[in-house]
C-alpha cells in the first residue's frame, strides 16, 4: 500500500477532528458536575453513573465494533459514530432527571467507541509503521487541544447558558465534522474474515462490566450493602470466566484472544491497563479538591486544569516521536515513572497547599502521560497482524475504559472510608459542610482525597515491570 503525505493529511484532517470532539465531550462537563448534582438532585453514585455511564456504552460495544470494522471495512462505522454520538448530545442536554442523563451518556459511550476505537485503526491502516507513532501522538494531543478548549469555556457556557449546554454545545460541531469526514475518507482495508458477529460473547462480556459496576458501587454507600456486592462480584467473576471460555471455543470470537500469545502486544495492555486506573479518577478528584476544598469557582478550576493538557499537548507529539526513533520501551519507562511520581507528589497536599504545587503537579503528569500514552498505543497496534487490527484495537480500549471506571470506583470507594457517604454527597452537590456534618471538615475530605491519588500512583508504578519486561524483544 502506498502512504502518500496527501492521502495521509487527509486521513489526519478526519481522525484529528474526531479526537478533538471526544476531548471536548470528556472535558467540557467534568467541572460541571457539582452544578449537575445540585440541580438534577443527584447523588455521588448518580454522579458517578454519569462518568462511567459513558465508558460503560464505550467498553461494552467494542466487541462488536472491532470484529465490525474487520468484516465490513472501518469508514462507514467510523461515520456513523459521529451520528450517534452527536444524537445521545442532545438527550444528554435535554434530560429532564438524573437517569435520563446517564442513559444518554451511556448511547453517546457507544457513539464515541466508533470514533476512538476507529480513528486509530483507520491510521494504522494508512501511515507507514516507521511513522505511526508520530501521527498516534499527533491524534492524542488533538484530543487535548479538545480538552482544553472544554475546560476553558466551561464555566462560561455554565454562567451564561446553563449546564445543559455542556453537551448541545458541541453538536453543530459534530455534525460538521461528520459532514467533512464523508467527503475525505476513503476505505483502503479489504475484509479479509468472514461475516460473524459473537453474540453469546457480546452477552457475557456485557454481563461482567455490568456486575462489577453496579458492586462497586454498592460497596460506597456502606456495610449495610456488603453482601449484595459481594454476590455481584462472584457473578461478575463467573461471567468474565464464561467469557473467555466461550470466546477460546468459537472459531470467530468478538475478541480474538490469541493476540494474547504475542508478548509486546500483552505487554503494553496490561501497563495500559494498570495506567488507567492510575489515570482515569484524577481529572474528578482535582476538581474536587479545587472546587470544593479550595473553595473556588467552576470557571476557574477549569482554567486551573488546564496545565495538565498543555504539558501533553507538548510531550505527546514528543512521545510519539522520540518512541518513532529510540522505541517504545525506554520513553514509556519514563512516561511512567514521571506520572506516578506526580501522584505521589498530589498525595501530600493539605487544604493550604499552593495552588502552584497543584499546577507543577499536573505539568509533571502531562509530561509523564505524553510520553507513554502514544509510545505503547504505537506498540500494541504495531504488534497486531493487519487482520487483527480492528480488534486489537478494541482490545486496547477496553483495557483502558475497564481500568478508567474501576478507578473512579475505587476512589470513591477510598473517599467513604474517610467521609460518609451524605457528606460526600452533600459536597458534590455543592452544598458544602452542612452544620449536621457529624463534625467533619475539609481537612477530612482532603486527607481522603489524597488516599486515593496514593493509590493511583501505586497502579502506575505496578505497570513499570510489564513496559520494562518487553524491552528484550523489543524491535526498533
Amino acid at each position: 500500500m502506498e502512504h502518500d503525505d496527501f492521502g495521509i493529511l487527509s486521513v489526519i484532517s478526519v481522525t484529528t477532528l474526531a479526537s478533538f470532539l471526544t476531548g471536548l465531550n470528556a472535558r467540557l462537563a467534568v467541572v460541571g458536575l457539582p452544578i449537575i448534582a445540585h440541580e438534577l438532585n443527584a447523588d455521588i453514585d448518580t454522579i458517578l453513573w454519569i462518568i462511567q455511564g459513558f465508558m460503560l456504552g464505550s467498553t461494552i460495544i467494542q466487541l462488536i465494533v472491532g470484529r465490525l470494522s474487520d468484516i465490513y471495512g472501518r469508514v462507514r462505522l467510523f461515520n456513523l459514530g459521529f451520528l450517534v454520538f452527536i444524537t445521545a448530545a442532545i438527550v444528554a442536554g435535554s434530560a429532564p432527571n438524573p437517569i435520563v442523563l446517564v442513559f444518554a451518556r451511556i448511547i453517546q459511550g457507544v457513539g464515541g467507541a466508533f470514533l476512538m476505537t476507529l480513528s486509530i485503526t483507520i491510521l494504522t491502516d494508512n501511515v507507514p509503521k516507521n511513522r505511526l507513532g508520530t501521527w498516534l501522538g499527533i491524534n492524542q494531543v488533538a484530543w487535548r487541544v479538545g480538552a482544553v478548549v472544554g475546560l476553558s469555556l466551561s464555566g462560561l457556557i455554565i454562567d451564561l447558558w446553563g449546564w445543559r449546554w455542556l453537551y448541545l454545545f458541541y453538536v453543530p460541531l459534530g455534525f460538521a465534522f461528520y459532514i467533512w469526514s464523508t467527503r475525505k475518507l476513503k476505505e483502503v482495508y479489504k475484509p479479509m474474515v468472514k461475516p460473524y458477529i459473537d453474540k453469546i460473547g457480546f452477552i457475557l462480556f456485557t454481563g461482567f462490566l455490568s456486575s462489577i459496576l453496579v458492586a462497586l458501587s454498592l460497596f460506597t454507600f456502606g456495610p449495610s450493602y456488603t453482601s449484595p456486592a459481594s454476590v455481584l462480584l462472584i457473578v461478575s467473576i463467573a461471567f468474565l470466566i464464561s467469557f473467555v471460555l466461550w470466546e477460546n471455543r468459537i472459531p470467530w470470537p468478538a475478541l480474538n484472544l490469541s493476540l494474547f500469545k504475542i508478548w509486546q502486544f500483552t505487554g503494553g495492555i496490561i501497563s495500559q491497563f494498570l495506567y488507567a486506573i492510575g489515570f482515569g479518577a484524577s481529572t474528578t478528584l482535582l476538581v474536587l479538591y479545587i472546587e470544593v476544598v479550595k473553595g473556588l469557582s467552576a470557571t476557574l478550576t477549569g482554567l486551573l486544569l488546564i496545565p495538565f493538557e498543555l504539558s501533553y499537548l507538548v510531550f505527546g507529539v514528543l512521545g510519539g516521536r522520540l518512541s518513532d526513533h529510540y522505541g517504545y520501551v525506554k520513553i514509556a519507562f519514563i512516561g511512567l515513572t514521571a506520572s506516578s511520581l506526580a501522584f505521589f507528589c498530589l498525595s501530600t497536599i493539605v487544604p493550604e497547599t499552593e495552588i502552584n504545587f497543584i499546577i507543577f503537579c499536573q505539568i509533571l503528569f502531562g509530561f509523564g502521560a505524553g510520553l507513554f500514552i502514544a509510545p505503547n498505543t504505537s506498540s500494541i497496534m504495531s504488534a497486531a497482524p493487519l487482520d487483527k487490527r480492528g480488534v486489537a484495537s478494541a482490545l486496547r480500549t477496553i483495557s483502558f475504559n475497564i481500568g478508567f471506571v474501576l478507578s473512579l470506583n475505587v476512589a470513591i470507594i477510598s473517599m467513604v472510608q474517610f467521609i460518609p457517604y451524605d457528606v460526600a454527597s452533600k459536597l458534590i452537590m455543592a452544598e458544602g459542610l452542612v452544620s449536621n456534618s457529624g463534625g467533619y471538615s475539609l481537612s477530612d475530605l482532603c486527607n481522603a482525597l489524597t488516599k486515593s491519588f496514593l493509590l493511583q500512583a501505586i497502579a502506575m508504578m505496578a505497570a513499570v515491570p510489564f513496559t520494562l519486561l518487553r524491552g528484550r524483544r523489543e524491535k526498533i
